[in-house]
């Protein structure tokens, strides 16, 4: 599974039970370079796509880092994916670049035995900055 995640500077996913921030140009990436292979998500998350592109679906389910299959892309906000650790073939994370308050932390050793293959900064509808950087074993 391709893991994508969005985190503040220290490592926040969710505050609350809630995401800590949405920007519709990591909603774009995220589209851009998922287009072709299933994106899965958490119902919550797929409010925030609202309208998709003609063709373009999202596979939403509350067991969706379950039903993810190899090659296949999660987008997880408000869960724990240190439990996938075996599962996880790459991961992608927004960087917000900025503190928010959170509870529901990314544990950053899932990064254990994963090279940083790509680093992008672009600016974002919420963020002036925004790093996406991407992890491969």
């Amino acid at each position: 599974m391709r893991l994508i995640v969005c985190v503040e500077d220290r490592w926040g996913m969710a505050f609350n039970g809630r995401r800590l921030s949405m920007d519709e140009a990591v909603r774009e990436r995220i589209l851009e370079f998922t287009d072709g292979t299933p994106l899965w998500m958490s119902p919550y998350s797929e409010r925030q796509f609202g309208d998709l592109p003609a063709g373009r679906e999202i596979c939403a389910d509350e067991a969706f880092m379950d039903r993810a299959g190899q090659g296949e892309y999660c987008f997880a906000e408000l869960c724990d994916p240190s439990g996938y650790r075996e599962q996880l073939e790459e991961i992608t994370l927004f960087r917000w670049n900025r503190r928010y308050p959170a509870d529901l932390y990314f544990d950053p050793a899932l990064l254990d035995g994963f090279s940083l293959a790509a680093s992008e900064e672009f600016p974002g509808t919420s963020h002036e900055k925004i790093t996406m950087e991407v992890y491969r074993r």
